[in-house]
């Protein structure tokens, strides 16, 4: 009985998983910028069935379709889910095709849809790096491609935190890995692109 279960369960779970083998009505597609760069895009794809919701499509979907996208830069894409870094602020027509693979006259398009990107440049003035998951970095939105170097200083001059990347994201520890004072620190932001060049102040708070 024992070897009857094990063989049955083994069986079981070499089932594929199942794919979309409905007829599909419409075809679209929803992006979001990434956190981190304020250029970098995430595509994400669906379909709809008649009058049923829309359902995004997942890689298992890949087996009966094939992806195509357009995202209206020069550059394209591939599989249900796409991300892009466009390279300058602005609009662009993506476009999504989904061709059958099992019917070579089956094929859903969506899209011109506008994709409308801002020279984004935010600097947070307060930041709680308690460990609670809510506002516990200094974390600067810029393009996430041109390098940026932060330097924090505090009140008495001293140097507490360096550092050079294309994403600043700061836990409020120095170099060395302690815990900065709680309090007002002075900020120096430069880069080689003159907009993402500022200094100001940032207040570090800890719950108490």
């Amino acid at each position: 009985m024992y070897n009857y279960l094990r063989t049955l369960i083994l069986l079981c779970s070499l089932v594929p998983v199942a794919v979309i083998n409905a007829q599909i009505d419409e075809v679209s597609f929803e992006y979001e910028v990434e956190d981190l760069s304020s250029y970098q895009v995430i595509f994400k794809s669906f379909y709809r069935s008649g009058s049923g919701p829309a359902v995004f499509f997942t890689a298992d979907d890949t087996l009966l379709y094939n992806f195509e996208w357009d995202l209206g830069d020069g550059n394209t894409g591939t599989g249900p889910v796409t991300v892009h870094n466009y390279a300058l602020s602005g609009t662009y027509n993506a476009v999504l095709t989904v061709t059958s693979l099992t019917d070579p006259g089956e094929v859903s398009v969506s899209g011109p849809i506008p994709v409308t990107l801002d020279n984004t440049f935010e600097v947070p003035n307060v930041f709680t790096p308690d460990g609670d998951g809510i506002n516990d970095s200094f974390l600067v939105r810029s393009d996430g491609v041109t390098p940026l170097t932060v330097t924090i200083i505090d009140r008495g001059g001293t140097v507490v935190y360096k550092h050079t990347a294309p994403v600043i994201n700061w836990d409020g520890r120095t170099a060395a890995g302690r815990r900065v004072s709680p309090g007002v620190y002075f900020y120096v932001i430069t880069s080689p692109e003159p907009l993402y060049n500022k200094t100001g102040f940032v207040h570090i708070l800890y719950e108490r």
